[in-house]
């Protein structure tokens, strides 16, 4: 039996959140508050039989925020939708007044907290007198009808929750609490053995009970117990040693070793709680495959705790590679990492509660879906739990980007931020991935312009980066605006490069127009592009790299004659060659130019481009107009005005600095969209 759909209404974190579908199995991720544990609690109030009744009412901080109020009569509820029963005759048969659709067949269990009564403003008048918790009552019902009461379905639907800061050596070494005694209890020894054993332990137990000493301290009781209270209290201490058949099963210890001399007292937390959930999972195995069965769902909140990252990516690969209804809740990336993207469920923060996102089944291809699964696996998953996300080409861009950010005060990290290479060009994918239709993540492009001349046959492949950025807008932008930038285009790629160098007439719109949406194209490729801006620095990290004065002083004429002026793409590629020329690379230089750039005045720096007093603000358009480093230097303002409420230059009134007392004193208006 599996999750199909859930649907909370009013509860804690949910205004209305609905999931749909809900894979099985289930990794729920997002930030702290967005309400992991929250969501775990809403299905115990459906499944799980072991949550005390008392628990399924709830008081005034149980409602949501924007939702009515407990005291004018709020209705809680939360569906949940199961699907994969059909070849079970006892769920369906206990399910049967659930059901709400044959083919397929889905069943509907929907817990409910409502007033006992209706309250009079329900019906338009004011309530004589607010609710209290008192007014209140709670039901779990089949189908649609909330009278259709159906408590016992939980042993067909069950769920166990295993909590995040639960103590595994100590529910060990509890035989009441253990899995390994429920375990032994499904799989229990021969009542042959039992007898067996029992019998030597009865010959043991006498033989101990015999000695002269046991018989010694029986007599010191029995006279202590006499003396105390006399004749009239008929007492007859004895000892002796009392042992049962469920006294042997609870008497099971799990030790780390083969000679059973090393207890689990002896292994670190980690893996106790590997042992703890490798048990709770070969017992609930077992529970399904029974005759009289239950098909019970394990959920974990952030399994991660204590276990290295290598074993969090092993374990949870393997735990999640089965088709077993599994539900994890997590903070890691590690497992984010190896996490299935169809079981991915992302909650969102929003203004009307947490909203949950899962990826749509035929929104991208599987080869699609397999490719962004090995990134995430080998690159990036953070990008699943950053504030926002910078999407770029390489390692080049993800050492510079920071630094820029860095040398103008502003920390990528402190905001969540996150640039995430992709290795390549085909940022397709990860739109989809990120974009309005799937997880919906505040992200950004920073793509080169690539910009060549071709033969007239090619022509369509003389202005990539504006090409990838319209096929980024189809993702992120309605036909308004992508059908006229596809006409631009088509007609800027008819014309040629300037023979002098510098761009084609008409893009600088086409890039402004990618800019609104998130997406920064640059001219050229990134090292041509920020010479103009950091030429001493591209300088000094050469220098530092690369050996010979000949090899030095060419690579300061190329990189002059870049900075300074239009350049053409011959001259473009004297520089380039000389960075990827052995024992460089592209990333290799960056790494080392980060380091000069974080030292740098970008705001002075910008400045003396722009031939900008300092008294005169700096607008997006202004930076975008820039040569070779506006689209670099405007992706980083947008991202500042959104999370700083400053721009990437602020002057001193834009910045909060008060002349006379010399006070920074930030303006934090509404951020720009991005």
């Amino acid at each position: 039996m599996q999750l199909h759909r859930v649907r909370i209404r009013n509860l804690r974190n949910f205004r209305d959140l609905v999931i749909d579908p809900f894979p099985t199995p289930t990794v729920v991720v997002g930030e702290n508050g967005v309400g992991k544990s929250n969501l775990l609690h809403a299905l115990r109030l459906v499944l799980d039989p072991e949550l005390a009744d008392r628990r399924r009412y709830l008081e005034a901080d149980d409602v949501h925020d924007k939702s009515p109020t407990l005291a004018s009569g709020v209705e809680v509820s939360v569906e949940v939708e199961l699907i994969g029963f059909d070849d079970n005759p006892d769920a369906r048969s206990e399910l049967d007044g659930a059901i709400i659709s044959v083919k397929p067949l889905i069943a509907r269990l929907t817990y409910l907290y409502r007033p006992k009564r209706s309250p009079a403003l329900l019906l338009g008048e004011e309530a004589a007198e607010p609710l209290t918790p008192s007014d209140y009552e709670w039901t779990i019902f089949g189908g649609t009808d909330p009278g259709n009461t159906m408590l016992a379905a939980k042993r067909y639907a069950a769920l166990s929750v295993l909590p995040a800061l639960r103590d595994a050596e100590t529910d060990l070494s509890r035989p009441d609490r253990s899995p390994l005694t429920s375990l032994l209890r499904e799989l229990p020894p021969s009542q042959a053995n039992i007898e067996k054993t029992l019998d030597a332990m009865r010959t043991a137990r006498n033989e101990l009970g015999s000695d002269s000493n046991v018989q010694h301290v029986a007599g010191l009781i029995r006279s202590r117990v006499a003396t105390m209270a006399g004749p009239r209290l008929r007492l007859d201490p004895t000892l002796a040693f009392a042992g049962r058949d469920e006294d042997l099963l609870r008497s099971v210890r799990l030790f780390i070793d083969a000679a059973a001399t090393r207890g689990i007292d002896r292994t670190s937390t980690g893996t106790a709680n590997v042992l703890y959930l490798a048990l709770l999972l070969e017992r609930l195995q077992l529970r399904r495959t029974a005759a009289d069965g239950e098909d019970t769902l394990l959920a974990v909140e952030e399994p991660e705790a204590h276990l290295h990252p290598t074993l969090q990516r092993h374990l949870f690969a393997h735990l999640l590679g089965q088709s077993s209804p599994l539900l994890l809740t997590t903070h890691s990336p590690h497992i984010a990492a190896v996490t299935p993207l169809r079981s991915m469920v992302l909650l969102l923060d929003t203004a009307e509660g947490t909203k949950a996102r899962v990826v749509p089944p035929d929104l991208m291809e599987s080869r699609e879906i397999a490719d962004l699964e090995r990134y995430l696996n080998v690159n990036r998953a953070e990008i699943l739990f950053a504030q926002h996300v910078v999407l770029v080409e390489g390692t080049a861009e993800a050492y510079l980007l920071p630094a820029l950010a860095s040398s103008a005060g502003f920390d990528l990290n402190a905001h969540g931020i996150v640039v995430a290479s992709i290795d390549g060009t085909d940022f397709l994918p990860y739109a989809k991935l990120l974009g309005p239709k799937c997880l919906n993540r505040t992200f950004s492009v920073l793509t080169d312009g690539d910009a060549v001349d071709t033969e007239d046959k090619y022509k369509a492949r003389r202005e990539p980066g504006l090409k990838r950025a319209l096929d980024l807008l189809k993702v992120l932008a309605l036909p308004p605006v992508t059908l006229p930038f596809k006409a631009d285009l088509d007609g800027l790629q008819d014309c040629g490069l300037p023979v002098d160098g510098g761009s084609r007439d008409g893009r600088h719109g086409l890039v402004t127009t990618a800019a609104e949406f998130g997406v920064f194209v640059g001219p050229d490729t990134l090292e041509t592009d920020i010479a103009p801006l950091l030429t001493e620095e591209m300088m000094a990290a050469f220098n530092e790299l690369a050996e010979g004065s000949r090899r030095r002083r060419n690579f300061a004429e190329a990189l002059r004659r870049v900075a300074s002026e239009a350049s053409t793409e011959t001259q473009r590629d004297a520089v380039i060659s000389r960075i990827e020329a052995a024992p460089l690379s592209k990333g290799r230089y960056a790494q080392r130019l980060a380091g000069h750039v974080e030292k740098i005045d970008l705001g002075t720096r910008i400045r003396g481009l722009l031939a900008s007093p300092p008294g005169q603000p700096v607008a997006a358009e202004d930076l975008l107009g820039l040569r070779g480093c506006g689209p670099v230097l405007a992706l980083i303002d947008a991202l500042r005005r959104r999370y700083e409420g400053l721009p990437l230059v602020p002057t001193a009134k834009e910045a909060g600095v008060t002349d006379n007392e010399g006070e920074h004193n930030l303006d934090r208006s509404a951020p720009a969209p991005l």
